[in-house]
């Protein structure tokens, strides 16, 4: 077996939104919007674009710093892409809304792919209680 360079991961991510008030519906189509901006190219002027936004994601239990799980892999520290996001407004085939036209179950699958590869000096600077990138 040859070692053919670095690799760039992909993560997928699927999320079953339930919306039990206006209010939370509002919140649910702020996620959705924000996460859509932040995927598209920027036109910048006619002949160039600029890069969508890079996104950082960490797995914690809490608000702070030290919330941070250690029991699961890190996201690389250069960022990550959003490639794709799809929304089912009618999971399960069955289409429920509320009055405002708000789907009262969304499923929203997610990808994302680094932006660069984990080296080497990454997994040394991880914390020795945590699994690293």
């Amino acid at each position: 077996m040859l070692f053919q360079g670095p690799v760039i991961r992909d993560f997928a991510f699927s999320f079953i939104m339930i919306a039990r008030s206006q209010k939370e519906g509002n919140e649910i189509r702020k996620i959705i919007r924000f996460l859509k901006l932040g995927m598209a190219p920027k036109f910048r002027t006619t002949t160039y674009l600029k890069s969508p936004d890079v996104f950082t994601l960490e797995y914690k239990n809490g608000k702070g710093q030290d919330n941070l799980l250690k029991t699961v892999n890190q996201f690389n520290p250069g960022g990550l892409a959003l490639t794709s996001i799809n929304t089912d407004y009618a999971p399960n085939s069955y289409w429920s809304a509320y009055s405002d036209s708000q789907p009262v179950e969304i499923t929203m699958d997610l990808n994302f792919v680094e932006l660069r590869p984990i080296y080497y000096n990454d997994q040394v600077g991880t914390p020795t209680n945590s699994v690293g990138y």
